[in-house]
């Protein structure tokens, strides 16, 4: 990126202290003596707190901002425009002026380069829409990412709640056959028990006449060999 744009992002941009001081940079050395503020110097807040504020949380990001100001630079316009009007903007910022010397001097200046009210703002609209182009690119490039990071994903949990309706109908249906089972055995076992009782009667009385006959045959025989030998 040229010098001359270096210099026109920095007419838009004030750095957070906060930020600065996570830079990587070396900090520029401080004076000692006390720098007194220019009285009505207009206060111009922090974009990324300005950014953060409109935007739940967000912040200024300088790889996106290079990019916008790229796009911009690609449709730069020629001869004077609001670009060199912002830049001379950002040179009267520290000036002991308020906001309306600044833009008076500022577009003073721009006159002698044949700039009008009219053209300047045509021109910040050229940009405007140049940005809002950009904007637009990267809301479909979001979409983009929705579809392709989490729109698989929703599809997986689509899936995996089919899974688990099937697995729990499965075991829904595991259930009731178990606890059918379990009345089947129940139901065995008394069949069993009222059996045992069958056979065990049987066994009784098969037992009490068995016994019965063989008390009589050894009755008959005892008697025969009492009476007939």
């Amino acid at each position: 990126m040229s010098d001359f744009w270096t210099k026109f992002k920095g007419a838009f941009i004030v750095e957070d202290p906060n930020q600065a001081q996570m830079s990587n940079e070396k900090p520029i050395q401080q004076s000692s003596q006390p720098v007194s503020q220019p009285r009505n110097a207009p206060v111009t807040p922090s974009v990324q707190t300005v950014y953060a504020a409109q935007n739940g949380g967000g912040a200024v990001n300088s790889k996106l901002m290079e990019a916008l100001f790229g796009a911009m630079e690609k449709a730069n316009l020629d001869g004077f425009d609001y670009f060199e009007f912002k830049q001379a903007l950002a040179n009267l910022a520290n000036m002991p002026m308020d906001e309306a010397t600044r833009y008076k001097s500022a577009f003073a200046m721009a006159q002698t380069m044949g700039a009008t009210p009219a053209k300047l703002m045509d021109s910040a609209g050229h940009y405007l829409g140049i940005l809002q182009q950009e904007n637009d690119k990267f809301r479909q490039a979001v979409e983009n990412q929705k579809q392709t990071q989490i729109g698989s994903k929703q599809s997986q949990i689509d899936n995996l709640e089919a899974v688990i309706k099937q697995k729990a109908e499965q075991i829904k249906k595991l259930t009731e056959e178990i606890d059918q089972h379990r009345q089947e055995m129940i139901k065995t076992k008394d069949d069993i028990a009222q059996s045992m009782v069958k056979v065990e009667q049987t066994q009784g009385d098969f037992s009490a006449t068995y016994n019965s006959l063989i008390g009589q045959i050894q009755g008959d025989v005892s008697n025969m060999k009492k009476y007939l030998v």
